[in-house]
């Protein structure tokens, strides 16, 4: 009985949503209007790295993945990392707005549906506890709750961050991966990856590193193909 007067309760009195960034009424975190503002990825794409390509480029490697390999098999991006969807980020990774992860994560599901992604695990990108002891949350684990949920495929957190690590916002890209470099490890509860294909998850692509990484020891223990999903993506060099 309860459980229907709230149901009722709700519809009649619905809750009330303000948009993260503007404060205006919303049906989510992020309101149509501060939506319609971010840079989505349309258009030429490098098909590693998914980072936009100008139409008068001659390759389709964009020229950081031509420099060298990357562990996983393809990665993608949802809007660029400028205006507002650094915005947008900032709200959830350092202003506790943990819902934006739901929109976040709702993004990201349409754009691998629309790839014709297969995949066996959805696996987040770790933070160090004791960094997730400050924030509370980790962001990508957040995103990729939702999207198995979505999906229906299983979430796996078989990767364990190991090492405290700068901020790689703080880094340039020779340190990006010196940083990240053996920073993980594969948890132990996870030692049959064999041949299964991944969907691994992150909230923002820069130069990859942290991907890379990842990807690299999940190589490592036979995942066949690994597909990355993240929220925001840099600009090409």
């Amino acid at each position: 009985m309860d459980g229907i007067k709230r149901k009722l309760i709700g519809l009649l009195y619905p809750k009330r949503i303000k948009c993260c960034v503007c404060g205006s009424e919303a049906k989510e975190a992020v309101c149509s209007s501060c939506l319609s503002r971010l840079e989505y990825i349309e258009g030429r794409v490098c098909f590693k790295c998914g980072k936009g390509i100008d139409d008068e480029y001659d390759a389709n490697i964009c020229p950081d993945c031509k420099k060298e390999d990357k562990n996983f098999d393809m990665a993608f991006s949802c809007f660029e990392y400028k205006g507002m969807g650094k915005t947008i980020i900032h709200k959830l990774k350092y202003e506790n707005c943990k819902d934006v992860a739901h929109t976040l994560s709702r993004l990201m599901y349409q754009k691998i549906a629309a790839e014709g992604i297969s995949m066996d695990a959805v696996v987040p990108v770790p933070i160090h506890k004791s960094k997730e002891a400050i924030r509370g949350f980790n962001q990508a684990q957040l995103i990729a709750e939702e999207i198995a949920a979505a999906s229906g495929i299983p979430l796996w957190n078989c990767i364990t961050r190991t090492k405290v690590t700068t901020d790689q916002f703080k880094l340039d890209k020779v340190n990006r991966n010196l940083n990240v470099h053996n920073a993980f490890c594969i948890n132990v509860l996870y030692n049959n990856v064999k041949n299964e294909n991944i969907l691994l998850v992150d909230d923002v692509y820069t130069t990859g590193s942290t991907v890379d990484e990842c990807s690299r020891i999940l190589k490592q223990q036979g995942v066949q193909r690994i597909f990355v999903i993240t929220a925001a993506t840099g600009s090409n060099t």
